[in-house]
C-alpha cells in the first residue's frame, strides 16, 4: 500500500534539482571559514540554519487537498514541463481521465518550515543593547517584498507557484534604505534583510495560492517553498549569511 502511494507521488529530487543542490552545498564550504572563524556566534548559528535547510529542502509536508483545473498539454509540453522542473505531468496527466486536478497543498521543510521559524527566532531574540526594535520598519520591508513576490509569482499549470530566484535580492538595498541611523549591520541583516525576505516572499506565495482562480489554472501539487521557490528563498538566505559574516 505505502509502496504504490510513493509511486503515484511526484518525483522530488531530479537531476536539475541535484546539480543545484551540490552547487550551494559546495559554496557552503569556503563560506565556513567566514562563519566560524571565530567563537561560536550568531554567523555560525545562521551557517547551520542554511545547511539544515538545504538537507531538507526534498521533504514535503502535505496539509491540505483541493480540487483544480489539469492544464491540457501536450505528450511532448508535459515531457519538457517534467525535464525542467522534476514533476511528472506526464503521469499525472494520464493517471485520471477526469480534467480536474486532485491538488495536494505541501509546506517544504528547508523553504519554508525552518526559515520561518528561525526569522520568528531572530525577531524575537533582539538584543542590540539599548537599541529599540525598528517594527515598523521590519513590517514595511515585508510588506513591500510579499507585494514584488505576488506581482512576480507565476502559476505554472502542472508545476505550481513560480518566484523568480532574484526576488529576494530586492530586500538588500530596501533594508539599507530603511534601516534606523545606529542600528549595526548585523542588525540590518537579520532585520531588515533576511525577515522581511522570508515573510514577504512566503506571504505573497501564499496571496497567491489564495486568489488562485482554480476554475482556470490547476497543479496537482502546490509546494509553499520548494518547487518553484526554494531557491529564491535560498539565495537570498545565503546573501544574507555572507553579509552578516562579514559585519
Amino acid at each position: 500500500m505505502v509502496y504504490q502511494n510513493l509511486k503515484k507521488m511526484r518525483k522530488i529530487v531530479n537531476k536539475p534539482q541535484v546539480k543545484s543542490l551540490v552547487f550551494f552545498g559546495l559554496l557552503l564550504i569556503p563560506t565556513v571559514f567566514l562563519c566560524c572563524e571565530k567563537t561560536f556566534d550568531e554567523s555560525s548559528v545562521f551557517f547551520i540554519v542554511l545547511l539544515v535547510m538545504l538537507l531538507t529542502s526534498i521533504i514535503e509536508i502535505p496539509i491540505y487537498t483541493t480540487r483544480s483545473k489539469k492544464p491540457e498539454y501536450s505528450e511532448k509540453e508535459a515531457l519538457c514541463i517534467g525535464e525542467i522542473y522534476g514533476v511528472s505531468i506526464v503521469e499525472e496527466m494520464e493517471s485520471d481521465t477526469e480534467r480536474r486536478y486532485k491538488t495536494r497543498i505541501t509546506l517544504n521543510m528547508g523553504g519554508f518550515i525552518i526559515p520561518l521559524f528561525f526569522s520568528f527566532y531572530l525577531l524575537l531574540s533582539f538584543d542590540m543593547g539599548s537599541y529599540p526594535l525598528p517594527l515598523l520598519e521590519v513590517t514595511m520591508a515585508t510588506l513591500l517584498l510579499a507585494l514584488i513576490s505576488y506581482m512576480l509569482s507565476e502559476v505554472k499549470g502542472g508545476v505550481g507557484i513560480i518566484v523568480p530566484n532574484y526576488v529576494g535580492i530586492f530586500a538588500i538595498p530596501l533594508g539599507l534604505i530603511l534601516a534606523p541611523s545606529g542600528l549595526p549591520l548585523a542588525g540590518i541583516v537579520e532585520l531588515l534583510i533576511f525577515i522581511p525576505a522570508i515573510f514577504g516572499i512566503l506571504l505573497g506565495m501564499l496571496i497567491t495560492l489564495l486568489t488562485l482562480p482554480r476554475e482556470e489554472v490547476g497543479s496537482a501539487f502546490f509546494n509553499i517553498g520548494g518547487i518553484g521557490s526554494f531557491y529564491t528563498i535560498y539565495l537570498i538566505s545565503f546573501l544574507a549569511l555572507i553579509i552578516r559574516s562579514i559585519a
